[in-house]
């Protein structure tokens, strides 16, 4: 099977080439790029896609927006398949990108549009926390989000009221400081079991984890794989 599975069908709307593709069991695509921007849906199937150092659990109905040249990886639990709207050319913003995707979506494939215009909303956070005060992109880099350190803390380096501090961060992230935690430790986790060969215990205490068991639920919860599984997966 090649790396963008197997095509069943494909259609042109106006500057998006639609996609249907089919994947085999347990299949793996290593890092890869699309030299456009487009939006995959799964409509089948579940997956886990590792992109910008983060693990991800995508089940039916998640669909994900990827910029022209990102790089992920996936690993396919089962057979699956999506439906892929991806710009014939590239775009000279990305707001008009991510318009013509929607456009093609919600003509080619209505019962996907509502789908793929919260991938396009969820991305747009991405570019909205570049644009938040300079207080909050400060917390974001200097928190040390993986130790057991109070989230009052960030409150407090952020120099704002805890109240204020959740409300901003939650609008500019798009998500609370406490998924925002949850985030940085699982993908601290996938670095260092891609990266090293330590013990599940020892990457657990590393990325504040109170246990093996803890860490592997959580990560089980976040990416759809084991430890163990992931890190065969997705070895470099």
């Amino acid at each position: 099977m090649s790396l963008q599975g197997r095509l069943v069908s494909e259609r042109r709307c106006g500057d998006v080439v639609v996609c249907d593709r089919s994947y085999d069991d347990r299949t793996v695509l290593h890092e890869h790029r699309h030299s456009h921007a487009y939006v995959s849906v799964l409509v089948e199937g579940a997956y886990t896609e590792l992109r910008d150092g983060l693990p991800r659990s995508c089940r039916p109905g998640t669909a994900i927006y990827h910029p022209p040249g990102e790089a992920h990886a996936d690993a396919f639990a089962g057979e699956g398949r999506c439906i892929n709207f991806e710009l014939a050319e590239a775009a000279h913003d990305s707001a008009g990108a991510r318009r013509k995707i929607l456009a093609a979506a919600e003509k080619t494939h209505p019962e996907h549009a509502r789908t793929v215009a919260r991938a396009l909303e969820a991305f747009a956070y991405a570019e909205r926390l570049a644009a938040a005060p300079e207080w909050l992109a400060r917390v974001c880099r200097e928190f040390p989000w993986i130790e057991p350190v109070p989230l009052e803390e960030a409150a407090r380096l952020a120099g704002v009221h805890r109240t204020r501090f959740i409300r901003s961060f939650s609008e500019h992230a798009g998500v609370t400081p406490v998924r925002y935690r949850r985030r940085e430790r699982v993908r601290a986790a996938s670095s260092l079991l891609l990266e090293s060969l330590g013990s599940l215990s020892y990457i657990a205490h590393e990325c504040g984890f109170s246990d093996q068991s803890h860490l592997t639920n959580v990560f089980r919860e976040e990416t759809g794989m084991s430890p163990a599984r992931y890190r065969r997966a997705f070895a470099r």
